[in-house]
């Protein structure tokens, strides 16, 4: 059977392009949040807003979550008023968030007894490339239900992937994420090496993303990081808790990622100092503290003796 009604519980960052696009694309779409404005912004596009994750599950075909944190993954399924006191046989729960694949793999497993198909769908890209279309969907669980999903996701997305069974979405997606921070490392040592040497700031972004350094990231963020400004495409807060995930599934496996580790110190001083809701790529601003506080803001090479 072909999905026509969707219902998206989870309207922020993620959610609100999401269903911006599946209305644009002619779903039916349903929508939650418990903030109540990122509802009432899209009812103007046809969006159906409604009171709860209970009354998002009434008759959708397909169910999106986009939310911030596992809890509240927990508490909208299985909670008061959770999507499970109104889902039905056959109905399929994707999760977009970045969950922790243990927790997701015995959830699936608790909603299958109940006959309601569970697949962990995460996103690569940011709010920016969402609002575009330009995603990536790894998608673990049935390659069956996976089938069905596919034509959906591909309206929204630039590609769509089978990565495997239950769970293998959210590892892939750690994996990505892991990958992503410290490609945000190293873009903000390079640019905070560059502008302490006194190096013009619109060179610098030229040269650095024309070529063998150049990264989705730099083009996307690296002028914002540049002057300064930190609006969130993926707020701090997030990635502490991606990367936290990704360092603990490394323990479970007995992995050393001695790097990442590093750097999610430096998200947690980021924390400490009341950033969360910053860009990801605020950490500059800590790089840039510790330079100024050296008493020079422009350094140059030294030369070797």
């Amino acid at each position: 059977m072909d999905i026509k009604k969707i219902s998206i519980i989870g309207l922020g960052l993620m959610g609100t392009p999401i269903a911006t696009l599946l209305l644009k694309v002619g779903y039916q779409v349903t929508g939650f949040d418990i903030v109540r404005k990122q509802m009432a912004n899209l009812i103007s596009l046809g969006l159906t807003a409604v009171n709860s994750p209970k009354e998002a599950a009434k008759e959708a075909d397909l169910i999106i979550l986009s939310l911030p944190t596992w809890r509240a993954v927990l508490e909208v399924v299985e909670g008061k008023d959770g999507v499970m006191e109104r889902a039905q046989k056959g109905q399929i729960v994707a999760d977009t968030s970045t969950s922790p694949p243990w927790e997701s793999k015995a959830l699936g497993k608790r909603l299958a007894r109940k006959g309601v198909e569970w697949m962990d769908v995460p996103i690569s890209g940011s709010s920016a490339q969402a609002r575009e279309g330009n995603m990536v969907f790894m998608v673990g669980g049935k390659r069956a239900v996976f089938e069905k999903i596919k034509p959906v996701l591909d309206q929204i997305g630039k590609k769509t992937v089978y990565a495997g069974k239950m769970g293998d979405g959210a590892t892939l997606k750690l994996v990505v994420n892991h990958t992503l921070y410290l490609n945000q490392a190293a873009a903000i040592e390079g640019l905070v090496l560059g502008l302490q040497a006194g190096l013009n700031p619109d060179v610098l972004f030229e040269v650095i993303t024309s070529g063998a350094a150049a990264s989705d990231l730099l083009m996307a963020r690296g002028k914002d990081m540049l002057s300064g400004q930190f609006s969130p495409k993926g707020p701090a807060i997030l990635a502490n808790k991606d990367l936290a995930l990704s360092l603990e599934m490394a323990r479970q496996l007995g992995v050393i990622l001695p790097v990442g580790a590093l750097y999610q110190q430096l998200l947690l001083q980021a924390h400490y100092n009341g950033w969360d809701q910053e860009d990801a790529t605020v950490v500059m601003r800590i790089y840039q503290q510790l330079a100024e506080a050296s008493g020079r803001t422009e350094r140059s090479v030294p030369k070797r003796k």
